[in-house]
């Protein structure tokens, strides 16, 4: 059942994974086995290319090798050339080993590529550049990943559990073959670490291994351990620390800024495929010789292949699209299956004591997925938001805050615009996420609202030019950018404090949540259009600032936005579009000023400040530029890569929506509509309910609504509530070529 907004709290659930046996679908209707003509019987993760955004951030900045969905571990290939993205691939480089854990389009300082696991045959190669090999017969699934490394004439498989993985090496039947495990890099080959530690036990074929983290994207120093086992006795071993060797060592530990790695060998006599099984750690040792015995009892690669392509196909069965064919299934579920890799489920990753409250991490960060990620988990994932927000309240309990950026267990306040946990635990509060405690979820929000604001935001209104975030990160918040998210989070705040009995705060918050008007500088003007949110001084002056100008992400310079401009950031009061209407000049005046600011490349859409823009249009009655401007964002989208970072999921998302004809209306339990992009679309619901969408006529340039019929009646707004997909039932939409006035009297602003 759905929590209803102020219905007695109840208990946080612990959840672990996505996993759900789906419920017999309805009968299909005719208009429904009419648009579902032509359906593919392969199964969903066979559509899965992992190799989909595997370019720089401007591809995506994704990671080819397999996870579950939420899981702990991801292992995956890398390289280390200067193209290297993030994620520690280059798809055109040769590979320097495997790694245990990686961030998907986590943009800035790379973080991960931790425990690199390199196998060799010949001399010992131990660093890094020397070791690197061409690839060859490269295949990546959602349930496992496979390739040759040429140089060593060795097939490397690998397929995940949750906290685990389990690799297979087919080494050359002669000549000595080896395993390095470097403990101390990270992405590109860099060194990482502020101590380490390494233990060999030969006689039972383990290693386990420790590394406190240095220069990750987040600046807290952790400790991370793994256990790995083999299945052949190694007939030689050692340590190498500091670049010195030691064979036959079997423990070391080294300072901070020195590397530090181990190998067994093994002989060539009567040799057959190695198999090796790791598990990852943010507890300890033990804890992750324990996740090993849990998730991998024992050495069956096709087991654990299996078990995993059915968690895939579970979870990507949620979304089923029909009528199109393989290369759009392909693409759209590449994009849900990288939709719901991060947050982390790490509950199990916990000391016996702390295992009772679930904990979701490697937040990189909720700025960009507040957007899109957590409205489609509130469809087809609650039951992990309501974990989600469990966590973040298991958080702030344990460290007085719970913040945008939560990575590796540790909170990291980098001060983008302001407390993004507010806007996830707002949404999920909005859409009706159940159960979730939220008298403790208020606690957290009304907390960030009245402690964790800037000072001069909780005098004045307003974050100054001059002001300077925490955490020795002032270019991160800027006076425009941050002021307009600081007012989103006070709406959302306000949200939760009215539905949980805090009216007063609930009626202080509802007034801030208008502070973006205080960075609305009237004289600002370019184009010939006048006023635009613009950074402001201390003293109240507006600096004088070109509407188009704002930070490119290098220089730092303080032009008044983080990631946008005064173009871009003039839309971002999406909690107040009356008002950003009114100070616009009313309907007509702001339909002309955002179909010039699109078609004149004013707007990055393909950033998260800019993700609902396209969809302001229904507000203002004009639905029909809402699905045209909606399918240029939608072309961005190539076969092989998406128009930007990946950004934990947040563009994936994107994707998500924008085929399906939704998109979220951010503040509210809404989403608009435009037109879809295929026949015909099923939302499977945790509850076992479906909801179908049906998209008559849809084709090549049918790209407008101009009917639509929820459970066969007539819907005239461009809006479905998130109740009315929860009841499940049909939404059929007519498309055509051209537009009429579908949706057009919906608007009541002036």
């Amino acid at each position: 059942m759905t929590a209803r907004r102020g219905a007695a709290a109840c208990t946080v659930l612990r959840v672990v994974g996505v996993g759900v046996v789906l419920a017999a679908a309805a009968p299909a209707t005719p208009a429904e086995k009419r648009a579902g003509a032509g359906r593919d019987p392969l199964p969903l993760s066979q559509y899965v290319d992992p190799l989909i955004g595997t370019g720089d951030d401007d591809e995506g900045d994704t990671i080819p090798g397999p996870t579950l969905p939420a899981g702990s571990i991801h292992p995956s290939p890398n390289t280390i050339t200067a193209a290297t993205s993030n994620a520690g691939y280059d798809r055109a480089a040769p590979l320097s080993g495997f790694a245990q854990l990686h961030t998907q389009g986590s943009g800035g300082v790379p973080s991960y590529g931790t425990f690199l696991v390199s196998p060799q045959t010949g001399p010992l190669a131990t660093t890094e550049a020397e070791h690197l090999s061409p690839k060859r017969d490269e295949r990546a699934r959602a349930d496992s990943y496979r390739v040759t490394l040429a140089r060593y004439g060795t097939d490397v498989e690998i397929a995940p559990a949750h906290h685990a993985a389990l690799y297979r090496f087919t080494f050359p039947t002669s000549g000595d073959a080896h395993l390095l495990f470097d403990v101390t890099r990270k992405i590109m080959g860099e060194l990482g670490t502020a101590g380490s530690e390494v233990t060999l036990f030969p006689e039972q074929g383990k290693i386990v291994g420790r590394v406190r983290t240095r220069h990750y994207w987040s600046p807290a120093e952790v400790d991370v351990w793994f256990v790995a086992r083999v299945d052949a006795k190694p007939t030689a071993w050692g340590i190498e620390r500091a670049n010195v060797r030691a064979p036959g060592a079997t423990r070391a530990s080294a300072l901070a800024d020195q590397p530090l790695r181990a190998w067994w060998s093994f002989g060539g006599a009567g040799r057959g495929p190695v198999t090796m099984k790791i598990a990852v750690s943010f507890a300890s040792a033990a804890r992750a010789e324990a996740l090993l015995a849990q998730d991998l009892p024992g050495w069956d690669m096709a087991a654990v292949r299996s078990a995993a392509d059915k968690a895939w196909n579970d979870a990507l069965g949620r979304i089923t699209i029909d009528g199109v064919g393989a290369a759009d299934r392909r693409r759209f579920y590449t994009a849900l299956y990288h939709s719901v890799i991060q947050p982390r489920d790490r509950t199990q990753d916990q000391a016996d004591s702390e295992r009772a409250s679930p904990l979701y991490d490697d937040h990189y960060t909720l700025w960009d997925t507040y957007h899109t990620v957590y409205p489609l988990m509130s469809l087809i994932r609650p039951s992990v938001y309501a974990g989600v927000i469990g966590s973040f309240v298991r958080t702030w309990e344990r460290y007085g805050a719970a913040d945008t950026a939560f990575i590796a267990g540790r909170n990291f306040h980098v001060g983008q615009a302001g407390d993004e946990v507010d806007n996830v635990i707002g949404e999920g509060f909005l859409r009706g996420v159940p159960n979730v405690d939220w008298q403790k979820a208020a606690n957290v929000v009304l907390f960030n609202a009245f402690e964790r604001r800037r000072p001069r935001y909780l005098v004045d209104g307003y974050f100054a030019v001059d002001d300077r975030s925490p955490e020795g990160t002032p270019q991160r918040s800027r006076s425009g950018s941050a002021t307009m998210g600081m007012a989103l989070n006070d709406y959302y705040a306000a949200k939760v404090a009215a539905g949980t009995g805090h009216a007063a705060e609930a009626a202080l918050l509802g007034t801030r949540a208008g502070n973006w008007r205080n960075v609305w500088d009237p004289r600002a003007a370019s184009d010939g259009y006048i006023g635009f949110v613009g950074p402001r001084f201390a003293d109240g002056r507006f600096q004088p600032n070109d509407p188009k100008r704002g930070w490119d992400g290098k220089t730092h310079d303080n032009f008044g936005f983080y990631e946008g401009t005064g173009w871009i950031y003039s839309y971002g009061a999406v909690h107040d579009v009356p008002g950003m209407v009114a100070i616009m000049g009313g309907r007509a005046a702001f339909t002309r000023r955002l179909q010039h600011a699109f078609d004149a490349g004013l707007i990055d859409f393909t950033n998260e400040p800019s993700f609902s823009t396209p969809w302001l249009f229904s507000e203002v009655g004009r639905p029909d530029l809402a699905s045209k401007y909606a399918d240029i964002v939608f072309r961005r989208f190539t076969a092989d890569a998406y128009p930007g970072d990946e950004d934990s999921g947040a563009m994936s998302s994107h994707y998500v929506f924008n085929r399906l004809g939704l998109f979220p209306k951010l503040g509210s339990d809404l989403y608009y509509l435009h037109a879809p992009h295929q026949p015909r679309s099923r939302i499977t619901l945790e509850s076992g309910r479906t909801f179908t969408i049906v998209a008559r006529g849809q084709g090549a340039g049918t790209r407008y609504i101009r009917a639509a019929r929820l459970n066969g009646r007539p819907l005239d707004t461009p809006f479905v509530s998130q109740a009315a997909i929860l009841q499940g039932g049909t939404l059929e939409l007519d498309l055509g070529r051209t537009p009429n006035d579908w949706g057009r009297a919906a608007s009541s602003l002036p």
